[in-house]
């Protein structure tokens, strides 16, 4: 019964954090969106929504920091593209290893204004793309399952083919400077900010012209 008052607790102080209107949108979201996760095989994480996400919030936030509109902005595990969608750019690219995900990313776009891209894959997808240059390439919510030494590999190949201006990730508490150790030895970190909800870290890198 205790662990029940806290969870209660806890859901009614990040409802008022985050405002009826927006917990009311997120809500009837969840409703209209487990119908499409049974049908492309999500799982419930995908139906966290953006406006009851705060690093989500955050994400979007420091993207704008970026000279916008930009050019290019790439994310590389865009599940249904809840950030991506939302980033003032010309061009906007998703890629998920997830193929029911970004079938089910695909569908959504029908119904929206963002005229986002989605493909199946991860950064060999991104580097194959046509676009030489990318203003922008946002990698939150996975890092965290990588092994270093993949994750800097990774980083460095699409860094050898490709002129990205800034990095976007972030880092979960337990990770203790983890993912802002790795991104150091490749780029600037022009701006670090605190996710209040999940209490973790964003970070935004400068890594080229």
């Amino acid at each position: 019964m205790p662990n029940a008052m806290k969870s209660l607790n806890r859901k009614i102080a990040l409802a008022r954090r985050h405002g009826a209107d927006r917990v009311a949108i997120a809500l009837a979201g969840k409703a209209l969106q487990f119908p499409l996760m049974m049908v492309f095989g999500g799982t419930r994480w995908h139906l966290r929504g953006y406006h009851t996400t705060n690093y989500k919030k955050v994400a979007v936030a420091m993207a704008g920091t970026v000279a916008a509109p930009a050019g290019v902005v790439a994310e590389v595990g865009c599940g249904l593209g809840d950030i991506l969608t939302r980033v003032e750019a010309r061009h906007r690219l998703g890629f998920d290893i997830d193929r029911g995900v970004i079938a089910w990313a695909r569908f959504l776009r029908r119904f929206g204004r963002s005229r986002a891209e989605f493909a199946v894959g991860s950064f060999d997808a991104l580097a194959r793309s046509e676009h030489e240059a990318i203003d922008l390439l946002i990698m939150t919510g996975w890092f965290h399952y990588m092994p270093d030494d993949w994750i800097r590999d990774q980083m460095r190949s699409l860094l050898a083919v490709k002129r990205v201006r800034h990095l976007l990730v972030d880092e979960f508490p337990d990770q203790r400077g983890r993912i802002e150790r790795l991104f150091d030895e490749l780029a600037l970190q022009v701006d670090r900010r605190h996710d209040w909800q999940d209490d973790k870290f964003l970070f935004l890198y400068r890594c080229g012209d």
